[in-house]
C-alpha cells in the first residue's frame, strides 16, 4: 500500500475530480447524454481549463515566486495561497457556466465543486480536512443524486466509486499524511455538499 499510495493520490487528485464528475454527468444515461457531441466537448473543455489546466499553470508560478517552498511538504499557511487562487478560478468557471443555457444539474454540480473547496479551505484554517477524500466523496454524492433524480442505473459506477474512495482513504493513511477522522470528515463533507446542492439547486 505504501508503494501504490502515491500513485492513487495522483490518480484521484482533487483537481481531476471535477472534470471526471462532469464527464460522468454528460454520459450518465440521462437526457444530458443526448447533447450534441460537439457541445459536450465544449462543456468539458471549459471545465478542464478552469478547474485543472489553469490551477496547474499557477502552481509553478507560486513556487518560483517563493510563495510555496514545497508542494509536497507545504505548511498550512503555504497551502492557503494556492487554495485561494484555485477557489477564484473555480468561481470564475461557475460564473461562466451559469451564463450558458445549460441544465440546472450542470450548474448545480459546478457550484457544488466551488462550495466543497471553500468549506475545506475554511475548515483547514482550524483543523485539517483531507481534500482528496472530500473530492472523492463529492463524486459519490453526484452519482447518488443522479440515481435519486433520474433513477439512472449507475449502481455499478457507485460501487466503483465507493471502492475507489476506500482505496484512496487507505492510501492517504498509509502515507501518514492524515488521520482516519480527517479522511472520514472530508469524505462526508464532499458527499453531502454535492448531493444536497444538486437536489436543492
Amino acid at each position: 500500500m505504501r508503494k501504490t499510495a502515491p500513485v492513487l493520490s495522483y490518480l484521484f487528485h482533487p483537481l481531476i475530480m471535477p472534470s471526471l464528475g462532469l464527464l460522468l454527468l454528460l454520459n450518465s444515461g440521462t437526457y444530458l447524454s443526448l447533447l450534441d457531441p460537439a457541445a459536450k466537448q465544449a462543456i468539458m473543455f471549459v471545465m478542464v481549463l478552469g478547474t485543472l489546466v489553469f490551477p496547474l499553470m499557477m502552481l509553478p508560478i507560486l513556487y518560483y515566486r517563493n510563495m510555496v517552498s514545497s508542494f509536497k511538504d507545504a505548511t498550512r499557511e503555504e497551502q492557503l495561497i494556492p487554495q485561494i487562487i484555485i477557489l477564484i478560478l473555480y468561481i470564475i468557471t461557475f460564473v461562466y457556466f451559469n451564463r450558458l443555457p445549460l441544465s440546472r444539474v450542470i450548474h448545480a454540480y459546478v457550484l457544488s465543486t466551488v462550495l466543497v473547496l471553500f468549506l475545506v479551505m475554511l475548515l483547514n484554517l482550524r483543523f485539517h480536512i483531507c481534500i482528496h477524500s472530500a473530492a472523492m466523496g463529492g463524486l459519490t454524492g453526484l452519482i447518488i443524486a443522479l440515481i435519486f433524480l433520474y433513477e439512472t442505473p449507475l449502481q455499478g459506477v457507485l460501487i466503483l466509486s465507493l471502492l475507489a474512495g476506500g482505496l484512496l482513504g487507505s492510501s492517504r493513511l498509509a502515507m501518514g499524511i492524515v488521520r482516519w477522522w480527517e479522511v472520514l470528515i472530508g469524505y462526508l463533507l464532499g458527499f453531502l455538499v454535492v448531493l444536497l446542492t444538486i437536489l436543492i439547486y
